[in-house]
């Protein structure tokens, strides 16, 4: 899939200390999952019989769409990681870029050393925090709609759940766009963002994680985290404009797609565990009283690579 994607473009010549970095990005991956959240090129066969009742009404981005110089966006600090995301045109959007600058990384991927290499790294119970393009790539691609619902009804709460929290990060920058606390939110709106995971330890690891500098989130209200089996969601608290998957599911997860609002995206990996796996945006244009597949359009976005998505 996407395969004149280029994920290690030639340099130059290249510093010593971007040579370190690139160094350094191979042993971390190296000891991660061999399903870490990644951006992962791959030529597409046929689709599983679990997705086939999909496949039909998926839209293929364009290959021109996506020229994500991932695996590169080394930084030595949190403001130049997110920086060099954005000269690569993986970030597009400035509420993307200044949540990710506001959410130090080092805080969610077990201290500095290796926090600003754009890779993922593993946090446990084979678990992994994602690649920082990867947390791009995910809020890019759900900023549109967040915007959008912002500017057309400022006065309501939007609505964010983040599927397999993990370490945090990405829910405390989701936290930071909709920010109900006296710092006030990136986007035009203020809202809530519910973060749930399958593995207990790892919501008590976010929650740490988010304790140390980003513990005003839940002083707020704005983000709540808590045990959660990621294929049924939080029904009552939905429907939500946003829901991010952070785990491959082997289909997709009908109960998910039910909780959206109308207008509401969904990004999320679907594909078997080792492998062919794909990023899709699901979007609900219309709610029926039982599912129906016409209420939604699925796009494939790109490869990728992620842990499954863990039935409790």
């Amino acid at each position: 899939h996407q395969s004149d994607m280029t994920t290690h473009p030639a340099h130059k010549s290249a510093p010593k200390h971007t040579l370190l970095h690139l160094v350094l990005n191979l042993l971390i991956f190296a000891s991660a999952s061999s399903q870490a959240a990644s951006f992962v090129p791959h030529n597409e066969p046929p689709p599983s019989p679990s997705v086939q009742q999909f496949i039909d009404r998926v839209q293929t981005s364009p290959r021109s769409e996506v020229k994500m110089r991932a695996w590169t966006c080394h930084g030595r600090t949190q403001k130049e990681m997110v920086d060099k995301l954005a000269s690569a045109g993986i970030i597009k959007h400035k509420p993307t870029q200044e949540a990710m600058i506001k959410v130090d990384r080092a805080n969610y991927a077990g201290g500095r050393s290796g926090a600003y290499v754009d890779s993922p790294q593993p946090i446990g119970y084979g678990q992994t925090i994602s690649a920082p393009h990867m947390h791009a790539h995910a809020l890019e691609e759900l900023m549109p709609t967040l915007q959008k619902a912002a500017l057309e009804h400022p006065d309501d709460e939007l609505r964010i759940l983040d599927v397999g929290c993990g370490s945090g990060y990405l829910t405390a920058c989701f936290g930071r766009l909709v920010d109900r606390g006296p710092k006030g939110p990136i986007l035009p709106a203020k809202g809530r963002v519910y973060g749930i995971d399958a593995w207990s330890e790892l919501v008590d690891f976010s929650r740490a994680n988010m304790m140390k500098e980003d513990s005003d989130l839940f002083d707020s209200g704005t983000v709540s985290l808590q045990y959660g089996d990621g294929w049924e969601g939080l029904p009552d608290a939905g429907p939500f404009n946003a829901i991010h998957v952070g785990a491959a599911a082997a289909t997709f997860p009908k109960s998910l797609m039910r909780q959206l609002a109308v207008g509401g995206i969904m990004v999320i990996p679907v594909g078997p565990v080792g492998g062919v796996q794909s990023l899709y945006k699901v979007e609900k244009v219309k709610d029926s009283p039982k599912f129906d597949e016409g209420d939604y359009v699925i796009k494939n976005l790109l490869g990728v690579r992620y842990v499954p998505l863990f039935h409790p």
